[in-house]
């Protein structure tokens, strides 16, 4: 039976045989797995209809019915692969966390991450429902992270049609709180990097079709200030006005960024005030922190706290909150290989993998900060994320999963 190529690998194959008839012997470049490549093209039109059915389905960070819905969708198509699946409240957050497993007579032991929740709140799929234009798959959580849920099971399904077992286990945890910080989750996603080889994350990759090898930690930190409240036009001078403590102390606390370390410190809620003749009592700031070293969570606390000592109105209170979300997951000679092994197999499709590192988080960070090799943004490539036109390029989806399907391979029968 013949199997015609795609063009591009035709193409590949094509230059490699001139090469060799050149002389040129020192250039190697392994061939494509052409079959394997068709396989992934024929899977693109059952991915798409099952993410049609996942993106009109409102499953916000929260949404307790849009979450069992999607999740009870997931659970089906990861028990037709042959997974062993079992879920886990992810408390206090709304939702469970699938942790689904498929064995094999292998060695290597990988971890897919993905997430069943979005920031789009209920009514949105109505509004917005999928919809294909122009080469590009548009809907509330397309990209983050639904199709990185079916990009996974469409990957074992891959495995499971050329009947491949090289691997001891694949374990495939999806969350239903990612979006919010992961915390009814993160001990779960912990305990299990510890127990793998690699963490796969399968997050979207960015419109220039690039894996992330690299994101910064998230902290949550700000003031609370408390003054005394009086009567702005009778009596101002009894009271001691919260909202001007707390302006003072932003300005100081918003240059507290160190750029070469790559920390940002940015203030984006304040509040104070109720009623425009009231001094106000109290006051609330609050500021993104992200970080690449983790040391840098003791020290910008430790600067909040000592420049907070110096007030500007003695009269007030100030407690300051530091609290730190994901871990950082700074560059590292583990996802640095994963990174050269992923565009080893980009390359033999003649397609160049970029890579970039990020200033936003995910479930990745978590595994990382366990010790287990983690590479990020293995999902669709696509751009727009949290946006009205969140999309997915169709032009790369197959592409992307046949990068996903070869990396669990090598990955499985790595020793």
């Amino acid at each position: 039976m013949s199997v015609r190529l795609p063009s591009f690998i035709s193409g590949l194959l094509s230059l490699l045989l001139a090469l060799v008839l050149l002389g040129q012997s020192t250039v190697v470049v392994a061939a494509p797995d052409h079959v394997l490549y068709e396989q992934a093209q024929k899977a693109q039109s059952s991915l798409l209809k099952t993410l049609e059915t996942l993106v009109n389905i409102d499953s916000g960070t929260g949404n307790q019915k849009g979450l069992t819905q999607v999740e009870d969708l997931v659970i089906e198509q990861l028990k037709a692969v042959g997974a062993d699946v079992r879920t886990i409240a992810a408390m206090p957050s709304a939702g469970r966390t699938i942790l689904a497993t498929v064995r094999g007579t292998g060695k290597g032991k990988i971890l897919l991450l993905a997430h069943t929740d979005t920031v789009f709140k209920a009514g949105t799929a109505a509004q917005r429902p999928f919809t294909i234009v122009a080469g590009k798959a548009y809907g509330p959580g397309v990209m983050d992270d639904k199709g990185g849920i079916l990009f996974g099971i469409e990957a074992l399904k891959l495995l499971q049609a050329r009947h491949f077992k090289g691997f001891h286990t694949i374990t495939f945890l999806i969350n239903p709180d990612e979006e919010k910080g992961s915390f009814g989750s993160r001990a779960l996603i912990k305990e299990t990097a510890k127990k793998h080889d690699v963490a796969l994350v399968l997050e979207f990759g960015s419109p220039q079709d690039k894996v992330t090898a690299w994101r910064k930690g998230i902290g949550y930190y700000g003031i609370e200030v408390r003054g005394r409240a009086a009567h702005a036009g009778a009596a101002p001078e009894k009271g001691c006005n919260a909202l001007l403590e707390a302006a003072y102390q932003t300005l100081k606390l918003s240059k507290l960024s160190d750029p070469n370390k790559q920390t940002t410190v940015n203030v984006t809620v304040f509040q104070a005030g109720e009623r425009a003749n009231t001094i106000p009592d109290f006051a609330n700031v609050q500021a993104d922190v992200r970080v690449l070293e983790a040391q840098e969570y003791l020290r910008l606390e430790r600067d909040f706290v000592r420049l907070t000592q110096n007030k500007l109105l003695p009269c007030t209170a100030i407690k300051v909150r530091a609290e730190q979300g994901r871990p950082p997951f700074p560059p590292n000679p583990q996802t640095d290989a994963l990174v050269k092994k992923a565009q080893a197999i980009y390359q033999t499709i003649g397609l160049k993998l970029g890579v970039e590192g990020s200033g936003g988080g995910t479930d990745g960070n978590y595994a990382a900060s366990v010790g287990t090799p983690t590479l990020d943004a293995l999902g669709p490539g696509g751009g727009g994320a949290h946006g009205l036109e969140e999309y997915i390029d169709l032009d790369r989806l197959t592409p992307r999963l046949y990068l996903l399907t070869k990396l669990l391979i090598a990955l499985g029968s790595a020793t």
